[in-house]
């Protein structure tokens, strides 16, 4: 197995133009470049940082980043991930060729931007995304639904009231001003006292899911149901559902873990 790398940016970027592939699903690779010109420059510059850590030479990519293009170009897909703490948000990816894959972690906070790979087996990624999801416990509240449209707004809301500031603990809003919100989207009373009593304040959300490259134009499509959750002073929810009504259950670690695997084996 091969040591782990850590790519600047650039790089990455550099590695998806070569296997003619747009970064997946969450990774957060600026263009490089404002004009053709400099993008040349910058990644020649690229290109010999590569070279001069053994991940490339005359011919191209090698070791874990020639890893890292061929399952771009020709692997089976990505399990994707990312989860959302008090405005720290982490990215991951895993690429997969049947049983192995690649890692690619991707940090807000970390001030370089730099993209850490690691090599490992698929099972062992899914691991790896575990340990990525901050350890919360299953609400312990019996499971109810929501109206899908007021629940998406209602979580948009919340979220966007989570604190700026790291360390800072989110506000609790009163009772009216969360009826307040959701009063705006048509919501009944008994609606909103689920909202209020359970749903907040919110500490963090997440997701997983899966894409494929697809189409014409070959690009990256979500394929099946995503995972979803929302952690908050009660405990850890998964949202779920259909249509027009959303599901409101507890989520456990090891619901996490087995919901997780389910996508991967997609991917097998």
């Amino acid at each position: 197995m091969s040591e782990d790398v850590v790519l600047h940016p650039v790089e990455v970027d550099l590695l998806c133009s070569f296997a003619e592939v747009e970064p997946p699903f969450p990774l957060e690779i600026p263009a490089t470049g404002l004009t053709e010109a400099e993008r040349t420059l910058m990644f020649h510059g690229a290109r010999q940082q590569l070279e001069a850590r053994g991940l490339a030479d005359g011919e191209g990519p090698t070791g874990l980043a020639d890893e890292f293009v061929h399952l771009l170009k020709f692997g089976n897909g990505v399990l994707d991930l990312v989860v959302a703490q008090e405005k720290t948000t982490v990215g991951a990816i895993v690429l997969v060729d049947r049983a192995s894959a690649l890692i690619v972690v991707q940090r807000a906070a970390e001030t370089s931007g730099g993209v850490l790979v690691r090599q490992l087996s698929l099972d062992d990624a899914v691991d790896e995304l575990m340990r990525i999801i901050p350890r919360l416990e299953p609400a312990q509240i019996a499971p109810f639904t929501l109206p899908r449209k007021a629940l998406q707004q209602a979580f948009e809301a919340l979220v966007a009231d989570l604190p700026e500031v790291d360390g800072v603990e989110p506000r609790r809003l009163d009772a009216g001003q969360v009826d307040e919100i959701l009063a705006r989207h048509g919501v009944d009373d008994r609606v909103s006292r689920r909202m209020v009593q359970y749903l907040q304040p919110v500490y963090g959300n997440g997701q997983a899911g899966v894409a494929v490259r697809s189409g014409q134009y070959e690009d990256w499509q979500r394929v099946g149901e995503e995972v979803r959750w929302l952690d908050t002073a009660n405990g850890r929810f998964m949202l779920a559902g259909d249509g027009d009504w959303m599901s409101v259950n507890p989520l456990a670690p090891e619901d996490t873990r087995s919901a997780l695997r389910r996508l991967a084996a997609q991917l097998r």
